[in-house]
This record gives structure tokens, sequence and C-alpha cells, in this order.
């Protein structure tokens, strides 16, 4: 693992990049890629992808580029991933069906392992081969699993209810497609919102015309 910590842009930035080369792995033949391949799909400059593999201390070959197996792998340990990592997912049942079809997480390095409900009703149905369990059986279940991550899919009432029991769970990073207006993080839990109403918003408005966003986020190389 790279000495130095990245800052938070470019841990984002290599994460994009460990989705992308996944993905490359799969569909073409080449064994490596250039960092002006890397940086024409991500929108960034060749400048910036070089420094920010700086960090991961991997070096390319002038010509050639970089080993995809060795930048992979070089990636997924700095940024402490296994080759599947385990993450729960809570959200009513309609949604979790609906996850596994738009986020196939096994295609990005990703296992769900526990899917949760804040609704009864949810209870004992079986998606995915995952049976649904009530919320408050998270505080005994994820510390055991290790489970740290999680995705989170819930009504908009239950949200600060949903993070507060993860952040009891043991898990210290959640990814929040509720959308909430007003962002709510427990103490210790790293929490990215994802806000799509406001996103499609923003797309929509004149105002807006012309700046690429990612993830609900303007782009940003720096």
């Amino acid at each position: 693992m790279a000495s130095q910590r990245a800052p938070e842009p470019s841990v984002l930035r290599l994460s994009r990049l460990h989705c992308f080369l996944g993905e490359l792995m799969g569909a073409r033949r080449s064994r490596t890629v250039t960092s002006r391949e890397i940086a024409e799909e991500l929108g960034l400059s060749e400048e910036t992808v070089r420094r920010d593999l700086q960090y991961i201390h991997v070096q390319g070959r002038p010509g050639s580029g970089y080993d995809l197996n060795d930048l992979q792998k070089a990636l997924q340990e700095y940024l402490e991933l296994s080759e599947s990592h385990p993450i729960a997912v809570v959200g009513n049942a309609d949604v979790l069906r609906g996850l596994t079809i738009t986020f196939p997480a096994e295609h990005y390095g990703l296992s769900p392992i526990a899917y949760f409900s804040e609704r009864p009703q949810d209870v004992g149905i079986e998606v995915a081969g995952i049976t649904i369990q009530p919320l408050e059986d998270a505080l005994t279940l994820l510390p055991k699993l290790g489970v740290t991550v999680a995705m989170v899919a819930c009504e908009p009432g239950h949200a600060e209810q949903v993070l507060d029991t993860l952040a009891r769970s043991c898990v210290d990073g959640a990814l929040m497609l509720t959308p909430v207006i007003r962002p709510y993080q427990p103490e210790g839990m790293n929490v990215t919102y994802f806000r799509m109403p406001c996103a499609l918003k923003a797309l929509a408005s004149t105002h807006t015309a012309g700046q690429p966003t990612c993830c609900g986020m303007s782009r940003q190389d720096d």
C-alpha cells in the first residue's frame, strides 16, 4: 500500500478507474492500457491520471502503458478492496429486486451478502438468493459478517433510523440512494449521498447546460 494517502478527489477518481479496469479486462484482448486511454474514458487530463497513479506506485512502460492486471491489483490493495468486497443493502423488496438488475454489484467487485428492510411485510422474502431480514437484525449480523459498507435505498422517512442502525452495526461507510434533502451523517460514518431528483433538475436547468456531472457532483480534475 502506498505510504501517502491521496486526497478525497483522487480517491474518488481511483475508485472510478478500478471500475473502468474491470469493464476493460472483460471487453478487450489487450493486456495494457495507456494514461491517454484512461484520461479519455474518465474525462480527465493525462496529467491528472498520472498524478493520481503516483499514489499507488505503479510504473507504466513508455509506448505500451500500464499492465492491466498489475494496475488493477495495485488499485485493489490501495483502496483496501477484496476481490469480492462484502456489502449490505437496505431497502424494500421491490427496490432490492430492481437493484439486482440496474446495479449487478458482482460485476464491480462487490458482493451483497445481507438484505434488510424497514418494512415488516418484506421480512422473509428472498431476492437473488438472499433472504430479507428486519433492520434491527443488522446489529448482530453485520459485525459477525465483517460488513463495513452498505447501500441504502429506504423510504425517506426512515433514512436517519437506518443510518443510525448501520452505524451501531459497525458499518462505517454508506452510499445513500434515498433522495433526502437534508444530509444526515452519524458520528464516525462516511455517508455519500446520491440525490437523483436534484441531479435531474440540475441537468434540466439551462444554467448547468454543458457542465458534465458524475454521481450528482460537478466534474473536478483537480
